[in-house]
């Protein structure tokens, strides 16, 4: 397996990979392409972008998410993960999650940190990593009545 920094030209495999994924359990999404594309390159063009692969002969994983800077330093978000359902508790991910935090240390990160599903494996498998779910800080999110733009 190939570990190495995402590029552009990884942008559409990855999100071919992220549709298939995140349409299954246990997130069951209404994931397409070419949303996961709108969604990957968003990242991809943003300040800080930051992202990892992993490859045989296709595309089984990858991580991306942004450098922030903080008054204690650089922080990353880690704004998506994503493993072959298929190479899934192989191993893969915690590679690829190595790879990346070797990338990070290299840069001076001071911190990761990310929002998950606590009732998901994900979540097991981000403790299994380090993370803790803080005592200090919450997620919040609040529901729109607007109704979705066709024209996004």
């Amino acid at each position: 397996m190939q570990l190495r920094i995402m590029e552009e030209r990884d942008l559409e495999p990855c999100a071919q990979l992220f549709a298939q994924v995140f349409s299954a359990d246990p997130w069951n999404e209404p994931w397409d392409t070419g949303q996961a594309l709108k969604r990957l390159a968003h990242f991809h063009a943003s300040s800080g972008f930051l992202g990892v692969m992993a490859q045989r002969q296709e595309v089984v994983g990858f991580a991306l998410g942004n450098l922030e800077p903080f008054c204690m330093g650089t922080l990353f978000y880690l704004r998506e993960m994503c493993i072959a359902t298929t190479q899934q508790s192989r191993g893969v991910g915690k590679q690829l999650y190595h790879a990346l935090q070797q990338e990070l240390e290299s840069c001076h990160v001071r911190a990761v940190y990310l929002a998950t599903d606590r009732g998901i494996p994900a979540a097991s498998f981000y403790q299994g990593l380090g993370f803790r779910c803080s005592d200090n800080m919450a997620f919040y999110a609040k529901r729109l009545a607007a109704p979705p733009s066709t024209t996004d």
